[in-house]
């Protein structure tokens, strides 16, 4: 008995010990009298539920007859809050005898008191994970300071700054992302404050404390060959070096990384700088930027019922980042998300399913916070046209300029609004080719274009900038 109780799952091979041992059921119950375990495969008699209510807090045993059975509850110890056991069948007097029942009893108690200890130990670690995906919201949404609260209530501050790290785990199995987090933060000695991405199951986000090049380079190899040898191959991007109050760009950042590092052999790698559209209209967007989102921005809620301004402003974020996925982030409905996307597209004017709306809406909220400028552009045909934006556009295709199939896919795709049924259909090729194509274009532009957050925006705008009608785009190309 002792070497059940002490495997996983001891409790309820105890029971099924028990039930066997009388000829019938056993269960284990709460103080109000609700079943907590029972030995599978056997149904409770409502005299075994009535007969376990009795026993709390009045008797330390009840045995009696119940027509050609008996019934039998007992106490399993002495301390507060204990639960009852339970027991119906033909031969209880087998269990009643001394010492026998003595003996069960204390080794149920022991396995009760495992399980509960590691029941309780599971709620104290989904609770501490909740509190860092709460902590992953905030620094996502401008709350620096709520952000550090929060981590000090852990007593584990953030780092500051840092690199983010957004590491794919091959496994989808619970446990073996966890044992990644646990190897990542001892390789890292204590100074990775990690995220289980709320979107992706298999992701980790930790914000790591700066470190050497050498040193960061070691601890990325030693945990991929960590956990090629215990899991399979994982993954890794890292940001550049970052004040935590861009954790959001970091994000970003890392996630391109990650897709150009699933294709080479290191299984690593880190963000190669570059210009960023917002960074170069930012001296004369944002007035543009506040006009297209003022509908948003004055939206006041006609009943209780209905969302907020902060419940718009979260789920636009939220889908323009990770689409359909952004009932995972945000933990709505498919229902609910579907209406806000209805109500906001309905403000603004446009349809959040189209790329065009999306990329438009996107770099509206990159641009809003910028710095005044004496001159506002009318419209996004304006604000793109400098030589600044076409000089930016030629340097983030320039990768794919020696293939020209991989020009002409990508093109397809953003047309098709990055469906890749449509553009397949547009190519006269099949659907996974095209995939493989625009594998092979996430690997020479070293960002992600099949998985959000994605590069899609930025090159809808790379293309219009070149003005794909003159014959621009098609000569990069050539």
């Amino acid at each position: 008995m002792q070497r059940e109780a002490a495997e996983p799952g001891g409790l309820r091979r105890l029971l099924a010990r028990f039930a066997d041992e009388v000829g019938g059921c056993a269960a284990l119950f709460d103080a109000a009298g609700k079943p907590i375990a029972s030995a599978p495969g056997h149904a409770l008699p409502e005299a075994v539920v009535d007969i376990a209510r009795r026993v709390h807090g009045r008797h330390r045993s009840v045995v009696e007859r119940d027509g050609h059975d008996q019934l039998a509850a007992f106490a399993i110890s002495g301390e507060p809050g204990a639960p009852t056991l339970a027991l119906s069948g033909s031969a209880i007097d087998r269990f009643t005898s001394e010492p026998r029942r003595t003996d069960s009893l204390r080794v149920l108690a022991l396995a009760w008191k495992a399980q509960h200890a590691h029941e309780r130990s599971r709620r104290i670690e989904a609770a501490n994970d909740q509190v860092r995906e709460a902590v992953l919201h905030l620094l996502m949404d401008d709350g620096l300071a709520t952000a550090h609260r929060a981590a000090e209530a852990l007593g584990d501050a953030l780092p500051d700054p840092m690199r983010v790290w957004v590491v794919e785990v091959g496994s989808i199995d619970k446990g073996e992302r966890d044992a990644i987090a646990d190897e990542l933060i001892r390789i890292t000695g204590g100074r990775a404050w990690m995220i289980k991405c709320p979107v992706y199951s298999g992701h980790l986000i930790p914000a790591v404390a700066p470190m050497s090049h050498e040193e960061e380079q070691a601890c990325l190899r030693e945990l991929v060959a960590k956990a090629s040898a215990d899991i399979g191959r994982i993954s890794a991007g890292i940001s550049t070096v970052l004040p935590l109050r861009d954790f959001p760009t970091g994000y970003q950042q890392a996630f391109h990384a990650l897709a150009h590092a699933r294709g080479n052999a290191e299984r690593f790698a880190t963000f190669r700088s570059s210009h960023d559209l917002a960074a170069e209209l930012s001296g004369h967007g944002r007035d543009w930027a506040r006009r297209v989102l003022a509908p948003l921005e004055e939206f006041e809620p006609a009943r209780p019922q209905d969302p907020s301004l902060d419940d718009l402003r979260s789920t636009l974020t939220s889908w323009l980042a990770f689409h359909q996925q952004a009932t995972r982030h945000l933990k709505i409905h498919r229902n609910t998300l579907s209406a806000r996307l209805q109500k906001i597209g309905s403000l603004l004017g446009c349809d959040l399913h189209r790329l065009p709306d999306q990329a438009h809406l996107d770099l509206a909220l990159r641009l809003r916070g910028g710095p005044e400028a004496p001159h506002s552009p009318r419209d996004i045909d304006e604000l793109l046209r400098g030589e600044e934006v076409r000089r930016w556009a030629e340097v983030l295709i320039a990768p794919l300029r020696d293939s020209p199939r991989l020009v002409e896919t990508v093109r397809a795709w953003l047309l098709a609004d990055t469906r890749t049924s449509l553009a397949a259909e547009a190519l006269g090729i099949s659907a996974a080719a095209v995939r493989k194509r625009l594998v092979n274009a996430e690997q020479l532009l070293e960002r992600s274009l099949l998985n959000s957050p994605s590069l899609s925006y930025d090159l809808h705008f790379a293309f219009r900038a070149l003005d794909p009608t003159t014959g621009d785009a098609a000569r990069i190309g050539d």
